[in-house]
């Protein structure tokens, strides 16, 4: 055997070590849906009760009861899909008391099958005396082992007037396909039966209100009308109108409750039994049927349409004409344009366009209005002199790169936006001439607020929904946002020490802890020219700077928010900025790694810098930042020992080789001096990036993380690397990032790093 022979012979057992190691390593951090979820309820504590079991149907009654410390098992009965009417009676012995509620579960999903389906009449089992609470079953499946312990719970302490739970799919392999739905949203429950396959009511008040409503009924049998599913949500509504009345309440007694856990177990995904259910076109809540389309002074409506602009004639007229000529609907308008300093010949421009546009005869269009202010740009000031001028009780801030194309978009705004419970209103956003999501409404992760859904194609239907119907969430964007102006002047309007980025968040945010609801309107879509007016955030080491500090600036504004949002589950992803709806189990941060050694030293020299290297960093700040969302001298928790330090998480990986060969070392190289830290990582699993890297070998492994302590990095402005080394042989890559640390100054900043793409 040659020299060659050798060689190749000792390479070829390197590379299975590591293949070895990989594989290892893969197995040990891979994880399934059914796993994780499975290790996230064992963690949940149940109360000792007790469950009986009894099933009804033609041809046979059977009884079973089940007693556990932590539940009950799914055995039995409890092993098969709910296909006749079973009642459970759960109780809880207490002090000198046994406390019991009943429930029936009725399969509603067993529309017209035939005699096998038989639903005896609801008024004989809602009038039961012994039953509590009706179960309607919405597509074929079955209750999870914690659905009755938490169901019993809530009803218990809480009252509600309805319950509903989170709910995924039973195949042969295991559980999967997750839905996690959000907190109460009477929004999006005015536009899709959102709340599923499993939804609880009061059996009295389910009873009463088919006596109250008898169009639930008319021209049917009880029996008929129980089959169908859509008569189940128009019930739903009216227990719901009942048990309210003038008040929504997210808490406390009478409230409509979300059980943030799995409750219900469908055999294949309930989302295709809901999402075409629709209530009457007229159905609103019944103290919005008083307070919609009654300005207070007893005018008519009307919406002032608020645009800030600064030379960008062309892309501005083109928004403007697409509003004047394309806008539909019985509800008047004007136009406010605030303009911070255009040139001279821009001046000019605007000012014959708008003559123009005045000669020609636009019905809805009231009045359109030029403000000219030389200043430096701050979106918020510009809104908020707009807002000083208008007339409308309904402002509109529209961003100059927006393109209307469809009529009714304003009407449709302003419909919700009247209401009085109320507050910031937007719509849904393509990207010009295509069928790409720019903005669906804003979420608000444990990393800082996000549009989901951005770049995802809207021909698809994205997780349950999210990106159609109307849905209540934390925040919509500033480039097209309808509020009341009286709720805007009781705010303060937008908030100026934020200039460029996050005012209209910093604007929702107050509006939702106000007590209002915010709404994102999937049904108004518009094009948006997207930051054709300035360019993007972090093109530049200034623009990523002042994008970090306005963030910083937006948490310590809204301490009490940052990582709170309850329109999107604990259970989805909020560690990172992807645009999906992920289960966590993919991307959730734990910080019990151990700390990271940090060595003072140059790279190996035989180390050299190539463009094959891709690094992505994706989140580098101060441990008490990344937990409580400001620094630790402004925050209302002081910080514990484990708070001092740094948190760095990202990706790696070689181009055309593979990756189960290298081990990766992020370092720091300091501005001035050049001098490095190099710092070993933990590596991580991920599926999205492996998944987008169709071309390329091994990269299920292509994260990593890593821990510092604070005083392991000396004061100085740094930038980040990565060194991979291969294992198999002597080469050695390194790449830089283009994010920067200033440690010792609290102040981590980067440019808008965009996940691999395939």
């Amino acid at each position: 055997m040659n020299v060659t022979d050798l060689k190749r012979f000792a390479k070829n057992i390197l590379m299975k070590k590591q293949f070895r190691s990989y594989e290892k390593k893969l197995n040990g951090l891979k994880m399934t849906y059914d796993g994780w979820i499975r290790q996230q309820e064992e963690k949940l504590r149940i109360d000792k009760i007790i469950i009986s079991v009894h099933e009804k149907c033609l041809k046979n009654e059977a009884e079973k009861q089940t007693q556990d410390g932590s539940g009950y098992k799914n055995e039995g009965i409890h092993s098969k899909m709910i296909r006749t009417p079973v009642w459970y009676e759960v109780r809880k012995k207490e002090e000198g008391t046994e406390n019991t509620v009943k429930f029936l579960c009725l399969p509603v999903w067993q529309d017209g099958k035939g005699e096998e389906a038989w639903i005896p009449e609801i008024r004989a089992f809602g009038e039961d005396k012994n039953t509590n609470v009706i179960l309607f079953a919405m597509a074929e499946g079955m209750l999870s082992d914690l659905a009755l312990p938490m169901l019993f719970k809530t009803w218990n302490e809480e009252m509600p007037v309805l319950v509903y739970g989170d709910e995924d799919v039973l195949a042969e392999q295991g559980r999967e396909k997750p839905w996690f739905k959000p907190d109460w949203s009477p929004d999006t429950f005015l536009s899709y039966f959102y709340m599923g396959s499993l939804v609880a009511l009061p059996a009295r008040a389910v009873c009463e209100c088919l006596d109250q409503n008898k169009q639930l009924v008319e021209g049917l049998s009880a029996k008929e009308a129980l089959t169908r599913k859509n008569a189940v949500y128009e019930l739903c509504y009216q227990v719901i109108n009942r048990g309210i009345g003038q008040e929504i309440s997210l808490t406390g007694k009478g409230c409509v409750r979300h059980i943030d856990e799995v409750l219900y177990h469908t055999a294949e995904e309930g989302y295709g039994a809901v999402k075409e259910m629709r209530l009457p076109a007229d159905c609103a809540f019944g103290y919005e049927r008083q307070d919609s389309w009654q300005p207070e002074d007893g005018k008519d409506h009307l919406v002032s349409v608020i645009i800030p602009s600064k030379d960008n004639p062309e892309v501005l007229f083109h928004c403007i004409s697409s509003l004047t000529e394309r806008t539909k609907g019985g509800i008047p308008y004007e136009i406010i344009l605030v303009d911070n300093g255009s040139r001279e010949e821009n001046k000019i421009l605007i000012k014959q366009n708008i003559e123009a546009l005045q000669q020609k005869n636009y019905p809805l269009c009231r009045e359109i209005c030029y403000h000219y202010e030389s200043m430096a740009f701050n979106f918020s000031r510009m809104c908020n002199l707009g807002a000083s001028m208008a007339k409308g009780d309904l402002l509109l801030f529209l961003n100059d790169d927006m393109e209307i194309i469809q009529g009714d978009w304003l009407v449709k705004l302003a419909e919700k936006a009247s209401l009085k419970r109320v507050g910031a209103v937007g719509a849904k956003l393509l990207y010009p001439d295509s069928t790409v999501i720019q903005h669906a409404g804003i979420t608000n992760l444990h990393v800082g607020p996000a549009h989901k859904l951005q770049l995802l194609d809207d021909k698809d239907d994205h997780y349950y929904g999210r990106n159609r119907y109307v849905h209540n969430m934390m925040g919509v964007t500033g480039a097209c946002l309808m509020l009341q102006r009286k709720r805007f002047e009781e705010l303060g309007g937008f908030y100026e020490g934020l200039a460029v980025a996050f005012n209209d968040v910093d604007l929702c945010y107050t509006l939702f802890e106000s007590g209002y609801d915010n709404i994102q309107r999937n049904d108004v879509v518009l094009y948006h020219h997207e930051s054709l007016s300035r360019g993007k955030d972090g093109e530049s080491e200034e623009k990523q700077l002042r994008l970090l500090r306005e963030k910083d600036v937006l948490y310590e504004r809204h301490q009490d928010c940052y990582g709170k949002d309850p329109y999107y589950s604990k259970y989805l992803t909020t560690d990172m900025l992807e645009s999906e709806y992920t289960p966590a189990y993919h991307y959730q941060v734990s910080m019990d790694m151990s700390w990271s050694r940090v060595q003072k030293k140059e790279l190996p020299e035989n180390a050299r810098e190539d463009a094959c290297v891709v690094l992505g960093m994706e989140c580098a700040m101060d441990i008490y930042k990344w937990k409580y969302g400001v620094a630790a001298g402004r925050g209302k928790i002081l910080p514990a020992e484990e708070d001092e330090g740094y948190y760095f998480q990202g990706y790696a990986f070689v181009i055309g080789s593979d990756n189960a060969c290298y081990k990766k070392t992020l370092f720091l190289e300091e501005k001035e001096t050049g001098e490095k830290l190099l710092i070993p990582v933990r590596d991580c699993y991920r599926p999205d990036i492996d998944g987008n890297l169709k071309d390329q070998i091994h990269t299920e492994l292509t994260g990593f993380a890593a821990k510092v302590h604070l005083l392991d990095i000396p004061k100085g402005q740094y930038r980040f690397g990565m060194l991979m080394e291969d294992g198999c042989s002597r080469q050695k890559l390194f790449s830089y990032s283009s994010w920067v640390l200033r440690a010792g100054e609290e102040q981590v900043y980067f440019d808008e790093t965009k996940r691999a793409k395939g």
